[in-house]
């Protein structure tokens, strides 16, 4: 039985912070109580990486216009519910290695293995302002992560590769095991140990990434 629910997403709103280059949050008010009588009404426009989010293929490889069955609507559920490791490194704005993610694993699970794994990198998240010096996954993680039957990991920066990759490597070797992604998560009040997460994405039928709502179970 499970006594605490603990947030781990980030606030959304027009102050969050987002990759540069991208599609901020912005609120229309349509509708008012006072002019309706009735209702308050808004639309929204923001990219689907604003806040914590999970990628789908699609951001990295495919043809948006083409329903190739790899959007945001196509992203398995089971691989984001379920029992989470959450290992602490903060602080910490390097690339993190396959050494760091097997001492750290070996030390939490020293008899079996999780599925998903959460890295927690900062102390602190000033979520209206971009940190560009972050942490990020690199290919030998990724594919040590692999081998060890990680289906899915999260981190708490905008992104799993370093800001200014071109190629997108660690998206890229992700996607190539067969393994998904969160990021922009908000690790800051979690201590390093064992939880259920629920991170369910939106069926977007036509987006690259999903908004989540993030939890842990303890």
């Amino acid at each position: 039985m499970y006594t605490k629910i603990i947030d781990i997403s980030q606030p959304v709103g027009s102050t969050s912070a987002c990759f540069p280059g991208d599609a901020p949050f912005q609120r229309q008010v349509t509708l008012t109580l006072q002019e309706s009588g009735v209702v308050n009404l808004c639309s929204m426009s923001m990219s689907p990486h604003v806040g914590t989010h999970a990628d789908a293929p699609i951001h990295i490889r495919g043809d948006m216009d083409v329903d190739s069955g790899i959007a945001a609507a196509d992203l398995p559920l089971d691989a984001f519910l379920g029992a989470a490791t959450v290992i602490d490194l903060a602080p910490y704005n390097e690339g993190i290695t396959a050494e760091q993610f097997v001492e750290q694993i070996n030390k939490l699970h020293p008899a079996g293995k999780p599925q998903r794994i959460l890295f927690k990198t900062c102390h602190q998240i000033r979520y209206h302002m971009f940190e560009d010096s972050y942490a990020y996954l690199t290919v030998d993680l990724v594919q040590s992560m692999h081998k060890q039957g990680i289906r899915l990991v999260g981190i708490d920066t905008p992104s799993v590769d370093h800001i200014k990759s071109k190629s997108l490597e660690a998206h890229h070797a992700l996607d190539e095991c067969g393994m998904f992604w969160l990021e922009n998560l908000d690790l800051t009040k979690v201590e390093a140990g064992e939880y259920i997460l629920v991170a369910l994405p939106l069926k977007l039928t036509e987006m690259e990434a999903s908004p989540v709502r993030a939890v842990l179970l303890a």
